[in-house]
């Protein structure tokens, strides 16, 4: 192993030193050659210039499309070697031009002093971006290196990232015709091969293949012969004619490798959506799509297709550089950023910056007299440089907004304030009287300035309770009245003298919170009315829960006073239990998005905190142990959220219920729990999984409280459609003769009339010093109806 990792210090060694010299020969040719940017066609032994690159020396020097180029360096067009191989012209250091009007242009590129007087976007295009792109793959690699050295994965990845930033880096070098630049440009069709070998064995950890081994290889074998014949064409070892072969190949090659990798991405991704590796196929499918679809979007498609770039190459492949950043995040990071929201929006900034972009375009046009001879395609490139510049500055905008406007907008962050305060009350909320007091205290301290009224409107009866006491109450009944029929709860309506709040409808009448317009004369701004949106929302919820419990609670007194007998029917405890596990849903659910949420939020910046600072020894210990704190209140909520809501127990069924039950309890009570059963087929509802469930919970709650038992046997099996089950433990047993006061004591009760719900039936044996017995018999099909009491 010691020769193995010397060997592979060497290798990488090597290849760090072969990689500076190419750097430094492109370096090299990028400042000792001026771009010059022309491209010719030839026509009837002429060289009729067909392409002039912005930016560079033949459009700093006025030379257009149709012009003829007689001479190259003192010497017939037809002699220079680019102009005859590439169609062509760099590395020149003069030009003989003829005009279309038949004048003859010299023109001298000063290819030593060039950078002295660069165009700003040359400089920034063809020097700046690409040193810093290649900076920024270099830096990614060395951390992934030093991190993650010892893993093939990361090695691809390195390889992968190396391989991407020295094409783009080369791309300056390649545009002046380099030989070493135009060869390592051939190349970037293997990248994606790169990237299909990392992925394969990055995934191999979670038993996926990205893509099958014979297709990456039989690509890479088309890829290498490509190269090949690219590499000899460019040594003049092959005919020149085979260039107008090899560049569609090399196009198209690109595009089939990327739509492989994209395929295979939405493939694996859409496969495992609804399993806990969905952000990360998302967070990959994501970062892949934002690195190069713009480049073959705009440049490979559209070249192949239409002979035409809608962007420039250089500006395109900036997009490059969400790969180094997400994967370096996903390598060295246990956690994912959530994708989804970041999608959304960027979905609806985009959208909302379609209109604005076109808007400037078009003042731009008008403002400044811009001439109209662009073509459509340089017309796209302006309008999308603006309107990416418009969605960054709505994602920019909104980072700001949440950092700073709380602490320069007290108003909006009152609002939030009042929000968060009207939510707690309404959790305190039982009924309607507590329900108005709420909303009362909440409206008289943001809205001091107002007049509010709770109005009932009856339309059938064409009333307003109570009646109204003045002419503006007149006007603001009428009004009601005339469109009470149009109104949803939760709506805010603004009215002449104020605006109306729906808080409530049922049958044909409808409650409203009139609040009167401002004392002080002024409007209702933007913020007040979505405050008061939020308020309705609030209200019109708790008060319809209100509504159904009071009416639930009339029906449940209404089946409990005709009941002729002693025992319960099920068809009410059923729906009393399914209103408890309702209960315990919602708890649950709170817990998790609520204070759980908050326990993480808290434990990352802590953990972030401790971190990011220098501490002392005994600061960092004090933090450490409330870090660990924290992480029990953590593991204490999840806890019982999961009691409160046992996870996937209608997927599960009733055996694999009960064994992940007895399983997760026997990391906590120091007896042993056998589970017997048999086959059971039949296709239970989530209701009899939840009961039997819940009973079996509180048979083995009861054991670990009272039983002192060293074991604990269940048995379940399905008979005669039924299912039975069979609970036995080894404990102290009890006396049997005061049934009632050990039902009551133990919640054996409960367990009772759980079983009296699902329409079965229950027998409890036991005696002192002889352990407890249970036997349930538990009916497969349950009775839809509720039986005569």
């Amino acid at each position: 192993m010691g020769i193995r990792k010397k060997f592979i210090n060497w290798i990488d060694a090597l290849f760090v030193i072969v990689l500076l010299i190419v750097i430094f020969h492109l370096v090299n040719v990028s400042l000792a050659n001026a771009k010059i940017g022309l491209i010719v066609t030839q026509t009837s032994g002429q060289y009729r210039i067909t392409e002039v690159y912005p930016f560079d020396q033949a459009d700093q020097n006025k030379i257009q499309v149709g012009d003829l180029l007689l001479e190259v360096n003192g010497r017939d067009a037809s002699e220079h070697y680019y102009v005859e191989k590439y169609r062509s012209v760099e590395q020149a250091d003069t030009l003989r031009i003829q005009k279309q009007n038949g004048d003859i242009q010299e023109i001298h590129i000063n290819n030593e002093h060039w950078l002295d007087n660069i165009n700003t976007n040359t400089l920034f295009f063809t020097i700046i971006i690409p040193v810093l792109f290649l900076l920024i793959f270099l830096l990614m690699s060395f951390i992934v290196y030093v991190k993650k050295k010892e893993d093939n994965a990361a090695r691809l990845l390195i390889l992968f990232f190396i391989s991407v930033g020295m094409i783009y880096f080369a791309s300056p070098a390649s545009g002046r015709l380099d030989l070493v630049g135009k060869l390592l440009m051939s190349l970037l069709p293997l990248c994606f091969c790169i990237y299909m070998y990392f992925m394969n064995v990055y995934l191999a950890r979670f038993k996926i293949r990205f893509v099958k081994p014979v297709v990456i290889h039989t690509l890479t074998a088309i890829v290498v012969t490509q190269f090949v014949l690219s590499g000899l064409f460019i040594v003049d070892a092959i005919d020149f004619d085979i260039i107008w072969v090899i560049n569609p190949i090399f196009l198209a090659l690109i595009a089939i490798s990327y739509l492989i990798c994209l395929y295979r991405l939405i493939v694996i991704f859409k496969r495992y959506r609804y399993t806990k590796l969905n952000p990360l196929f998302k967070f990959m499918l994501v970062a892949h799509a934002a690195s190069f679809i713009p480049f073959v979007l705009s440049n490979v498609i559209t070249l192949f297709f239409f002979k035409v770039q809608l962007l420039p190459a250089s500006f395109s492949t900036l997009f490059l550089l969400a790969l180094p950043v997400s994967y370096l995040y996903l390598f060295t990071s246990n956690r994912l950023f959530d994708i989804d929201f970041m999608l959304t929006r960027f979905k609806y900034y985009t959208a909302l910056s379609i209109l604005p972009a076109l808007g400037v375009l078009l003042f731009i046009v008008i403002i400044f007299n811009i001439e109209y001879d662009h073509t459509w395609v340089q017309w796209f490139q302006i309008y999308v440089v603006i309107h990416i510049g418009f969605t960054l500055f709505l994602y920019l905008k909104e980072l700001i907004d949440y950092k700073f406007r709380p602490k320069f907008f007290k108003q909006m962050y009152s609002y939030q304030d009042s929000l968060d305060r009207f939510s707690r009350s309404m959790a305190r909320v039982m009924k309607k009287d507590d329900l108005i007091r709420a909303i009362e205290q909440e409206v008289s301290i943001m809205l001091p300035y107002c007049r509010y009224q709770f109005l009932t409107v009856n339309s059938d009866q064409q009333s307003v309770t109570p009646a109204p006491s003045s002419d503006v109450d007149q006007a603001i009944s009428k009004a009601l009245l005339a469109s009470a029929h149009t109104f949803q709860i939760a709506d805010v309506i603004t009215m002449p003298h104020g605006v109306a709040l729906i808080i409530g409808k049922r049958k044909d009448c409808l409650y409203v919170l009139w609040i009167g317009n401002k004392n002080n004369r002024t409007l209702f701004n933007v913020d007040e009315l979505q405050w008061l949106k939020t308020i309705a929302n609030y209200t019109s919820i708790v008060h319809e829960n209100l509504y159904f419990l009071e009416n639930l609670m009339e029906q449940l007194e209404e089946e409990m006073s005709q009941a002729q007998s002693a025992t319960t029917s099920p068809w009410l405890l059923r729906l009393l239990f399914l209103l408890s596990e309702n209960e315990r849903r919602r708890l649950a659910s709170d817990l998790h998005d609520s204070a759980l949420q908050d326990q993480l939020i808290w434990y990352r910046r802590l953990e972030t905190f401790m971190v990011d600072n220098k501490l002392s020894a005994h600061m960092h210990n004090e933090l450490y142990q409330i870090r660990e704190g924290l992480l029990d209140v953590i593991h204490q909520i999840r806890e019982t959220c999961n009691e409160l809501r046992p996870p996937l127990i209608n997927e599960l069924g009733i055996v694999e219920a009960i064994q992940s039950l007895t399983d997760h309890l026997q990391l906590q009570v120091n007896f042993a729990v056998i589970l017997q059963s048999k086959p059971v087929t039949a296709k239970l509802s989530e209701e009899q999984i939840t009961a039997v469930y819940r009973i079996m919970q509180e048979l083995l709650r009861n054991t670990e409280k009272h039983a002192k038992a060293n074991q604990v046997i269940i048995d379940i099996k399905e008979v005669d459609h039924h299912i039975h089950l069979t609970y036995k433990d080894d404990g102290i047993g009890m006396n049997l003769e005061n049934m009632q006061s050990s039902f009551s004591r133990m919640g054996l009760s409960g367990i009772r009339e759980r079983v009296i719900s699902l329409e079965g039936s229950i027998e409890f044996l036991s005696e002192a010093g002889m352990g407890l017995s249970v036997h349930i018999i538990i009916p497969i099909s349950l009775s839809n109806r509720r039986e005569e009491m």
